[in-house]
This record gives C-alpha cells, structure tokens and sequence, in this order.
C-alpha cells in the first residue's frame, strides 16, 4: 500500500550538518515579519475584494477571485508557522491567540487542532502513523506516475470545487481541526464567530464574504494545496532526507505557489524549528555537503520539474528488485 518510504535505502556516506552556531541563529523567531507578512496577506486579500467590487466587472470578479485564493495559501502558511510558535516561544497564549484570530480561525480549524495534526506528520513522515500521508493514499488523485495532461485535469477538478467537500470533512471530522481542543480556544472560536457574524451582518457583507472568502477557499485554494501535497511528498525519485522534496522555484512560482519559503519542504523537515524565511539559508549550507546532496530531492518548478518527475515516477520498489 505504500510506496517508496517503506523501502531500505543503501547505505550513504555521513553526512555533515548544519553548524549548531549558525541554526540557533536561524532559529529564533522573527515576530514582528510573520505578523508584518500577515497583515500584509489581509490587506491584498480586502484590496482585491474591494476594488472588485468598485469595478462591478466579471472579470474583476474572477481575477480577485484567483489573487484571493493564491494569498489565502500564503495565509496558510503563515498558520503553518505559528503553529512552529514562530511567533513566540515563551508566549504560547499570544502566539495561539494572533494564529488562531488572523490564520486559522478563518478557514474554520484551529492552531491546536492543526498542530496536533501536524506534529504528527514531523514525527511519522509518510508512513501509516502519518494522518497527512494516510488521507492522501489509496486516492487515485496522488497514485503516479501522471502525464502533464492529467495534471492539468486534476488542478481544473479542484479549482473546480470537486474535491472540497472531501477535504473539508478530512479536515475537521477526521483529523478534528476544529474540534477537541482546550477551553482556551473553544473560546476564541466562539469570539471570532460571533465577531464576525456581527461584523457581516452589520455591514451587509454577506454576499461578499461567499463571493470573496469561500469562492477562493472552495476552488483556487484546494488547487494549490493538491499540488503542494504533492510537491512536498509524492513521487519522488528517490527515497532520503524525511521522504520530502525542495522546490526551487521562480519568483513568479514563489508569489503565487510557494511563497513564504514554503518550497524548502526538506529543510523544514530538517530543521523545524527554522522560520521559512530563513529556509533558503538552511538549503545553501547543507548543499555545501556532498553527502547531503547526493540524496537530496531538489526539483526545479512547480510547472516545470515537478511536472517532470511526477510524469517520469516509477515506484522505488520495482527499480529495486533487481
């Protein structure tokens, strides 16, 4: 049932790792750019809503709808560094509070739920005790090899809202996301709700919030987190360094795919507790290792190598029979 992370893997030469000196400095949290990041998400997604509004245009309307999907990812993201406490570490409260109210909440889970998940997925990599690999297998949508042609009609079904409710009910009935968590933010789930229940009706911005937060979240969203998956996890042309792949991608990619350093997937892996923005420093320094890089997955393009490999897979089991 599972692929190549159930392999042996020859053996390779040691390899060197990062100087301690150097990941305590790259892993101390910078507060004040993960909060400057979010902030800045929020006012791209309003901006884009508001001036669709102002133009009262389809096409306005579609395109805000694609921004808002790509920056509710990077919203994403940022919940994914909170839940490190790359906020504050010795502030949990704080830290849970601005992720759940800014990044999580949102999209209906919460940090807690996310974290508990997510730990998880760190400590049991793509292996049976893996709830984000165990959700994904057995499913023909993450079975490769792929060509580029059925790539493309898989990221259309998504954008096509085809598997939402899928990923929804995975979300918050099975891994409960939104659900068993600590009275603290059981509270802050029902200050948020009520909040912004008043907020919209107050405003009159029922309408706008479907057309510009669930729009996005059902359709360009599930797209982008389907192909992420796989950049991250899938299909790799060999096993090593926690079963994960770095994407190094053009700016563009990085804008609209992978932004906040998301793309280091292997670093992170490595070295958790490491913002994102800081991952690219982290990927430059291992490389200087020839051990390191004679296993590492490094792909060039989300649209590009990514495409490459997927359609080019074969399963590691079957080149190492022989």
């Amino acid at each position: 049932m599972f692929n190549q992370t159930q392999e042996p893997v020859q053996a390779a030469r040691p390899e060197r790792s990062v100087e301690r000196a150097r990941l305590l400095e790259w892993g101390r949290p910078a507060p004040l750019r993960l909060l400057a990041c979010t902030v800045f998400e929020w006012v791209l997604i309003v901006g884009a809503a508001g001036l669709a509004i102002q133009a009262e245009s389809i096409f306005a309307t579609v395109l805000a709808v694609v921004l808002i999907g790509t920056r509710q990812h990077a919203l994403l993201i940022l919940m994914h560094e909170f839940s490190h406490r790359q906020f504050s570490r010795t502030r949990p409260v704080l830290n849970d509070t601005l992720g759940d109210l800014l990044t999580a909440l949102p999209f209906t889970i919460t940090l807690f739920g996310f974290r508990r998940d997510h730990a998880a997925h760190h400590l049991h990599t793509a292996t049976e005790r893996d709830p984000n690999w165990v959700s994904c297998i057995g499913q023909a949508r993450f079975t490769f090899p792929k060509s580029s042609f059925d790539v493309v009609i898989l990221l259309i079904k998504h954008c096509g809202g085809l598997y939402s409710l899928h990923e929804f009910k995975t979300a918050l009935v099975t891994s409960k996301m939104a659900s068993q968590c600590p009275p603290s933010t059981q509270y802050r789930q029902w200050i948020f709700a009520i909040v912004v229940a008043a907020l919209l009706t107050g405003f009159h911005l029922w309408l706008a919030a479907l057309v510009y937060w669930l729009v996005p979240m059902f359709t360009v969203l599930m797209a982008l987190l389907y192909w992420r998956d796989v950049a991250e996890h899938f299909a790799l042309p060999q096993p090593g360094h926690g079963v994960s792949r770095t994407v190094i991608a053009p700016w563009w990619e990085r804008l609209l795919i992978a932004p906040h350093g998301v793309g280091f997937h292997a670093e992170h892996h490595r070295y958790p507790a490491v913002p994102g923005f800081r991952l690219a420093q982290v990927h430059t320094a291992l490389m200087e290792d020839p051990a390191y890089v004679e296993r590492a997955q490094v792909t060039r393009g989300y649209c590009t190598g990514l495409i490459r490999e997927v359609a080019a897979y074969t399963a590691v089991s079957s080149r190492t029979r022989n």
